[in-house]
């Protein structure tokens, strides 16, 4: 039986020749991989020399162009010649002023293959068609030809297959569910939200994969994950759907236990240092004990906005807001009490609870906070900018 040529592009670019295999990492050289990946993309098509050139120096002005392609041509062929094919054949052919892929080395290309998967996959039902998707999603490893993403010929090829990937794997995961067959839930997911991680759902079927298989604690840490990301990128919470599964998650993550000194050592933080952070459902809850407390002891408790903003007022660049918000989320939790909690509320803001203060105390302990915060970064260019409530007793809501 003939070798094969076995050639991946998706999620990377690779040839494979019986037990060599060559990547586009041992050589520095871009146009030699990039012409190489398009001979094989169009390897139907015969490829005049004029469309080589204007393909690797577009807007280049070189002397020769006709003879720096037989250099790079050469090149090509010398470096796939390691891989050794059966009868000396050379990977390209020249014929009529054309260059083509040879039509005489047969080749396995893992995109068609991935293609031709969900083609059956659509043809097929039950347990042919999860195989069919399954096998898909192993398949792709990343998004076609990630090295060459920014070339024009490329992002349509790309865009293709990144939209069939995300839709295969949304009806894959929904046979699975049905099927309650949970780890290979997890498999599946932790590869799409690498591929698309900005894609919820995927994130969703991932944390509720977790939680039945008892990983909650680890479903806990990835929505705090995706909460950040969202943040970060679009300076959005993540969606009411999937706030609502963290809630039960939160519920249903400890176990049995009836050795109290264990519960009591599960709770006590490793090291207790400055005001404490939470998650903003969490944040909710203690701020609604705290207005209980206010209630029956009468005590004050504050409720502070801390905003960031550049000179005119306005939100800073997404860059600079991230990097500063960071920055000012460790000065709160430096400057504040132990027993005082923050949440971060939004893109540019933290939420404060301030109890047993004063008013006067408050306005002393939110300047201490924008002054560490200006003493440590005095080139900053934002503003901090805040505003104080009392706790209301009877709203106990936040909404």
């Amino acid at each position: 039986m003939e070798s094969v040529l076995r050639v991946n592009m998706l999620g990377e670019f690779t040839l494979a020749y019986e037990d060599k295999i060559i990547d586009d990492r041992s050589t520095r050289s871009k146009k030699l991989w990039l012409l190489l990946e398009y001979l094989i993309t169009f390897r139907e098509k015969e490829i005049s020399q004029n469309d080589l050139i204007e393909l690797l120096w577009p807007e280049d002005e070189i002397d020769n162009p006709a003879n720096a392609l037989k250099t790079l041509l050469f090149r090509v062929r010398s470096t796939v010649a390691t891989l050794g094919f059966a009868g000396g054949k050379e990977i390209i052919t020249y014929r009529r002023g054309t260059y083509a892929l040879n039509p005489d080395i047969p080749v396995e290309i893992d995109a068609e293959e991935f293609e031709e998967l969900l083609k059956k996959a659509e043809q097929t039902r039950g347990e042919e068609k999860l195989t069919c998707l399954l096998e898909a999603a192993d398949l792709y490893k990343g998004d076609f030809l990630p090295k060459s993403a920014l070339e024009a010929w490329v992002v349509p090829i790309s865009t293709y297959y990144h939209s069939r990937y995300i839709k295969s794997m949304h009806e894959l995961l929904t046979l699975l569910e049905e099927q309650e067959r949970y780890p290979e839930i997890i498999s599946v997911c932790q590869r799409a939200v690498a591929i698309d991680p900005y894609d919820e759902s995927f994130h969703y079927s991932f944390i509720k994969a977790l939680v039945e298989t008892g990983a909650q604690q680890r479903a806990m840490q990835h929505y705090s994950y995706v909460k950040d990301l969202f943040f970060s990128q679009f300076g959005i919470n993540p969606s009411p759907e999937l706030t609502a599964l963290y809630k039960e998650v939160v519920k249903t993550s400890q176990s049995t236990e009836l050795d109290l000194s264990i519960i009591k050592d599960s709770l006590t933080e490793e090291e207790a240092g400055g005001a404490f952070f939470c998650e903003y459902e969490f944040f909710k809850s203690v701020y609604q004990l705290t207005a209980r407390t206010v209630l029956r002891t009468g005590q004050s408790a504050y409720l502070v906005l801390l905003t960031i903003t550049d000179s005119a007022g306005r939100q800073p660049p997404q860059k600079a807001l991230n990097k500063h918000m960071e920055l000012l989320k460790d000065c709160i939790a430096d400057s504040l009490r132990k027993g005082d909690v923050f949440t971060r509320y939004s893109v540019s803001q933290y939420l404060i609870m301030l109890p047993s203060l004063s008013y006067e105390n408050t306005e002393m302990v939110m300047g201490r906070v924008t002054r560490f915060f200006r003493h440590k970064y005095p080139k900053a260019p934002v503003q901090l900018k805040y505003s104080i409530q009392p706790l209301s007793p009877l709203g106990m809501n936040l909404n």
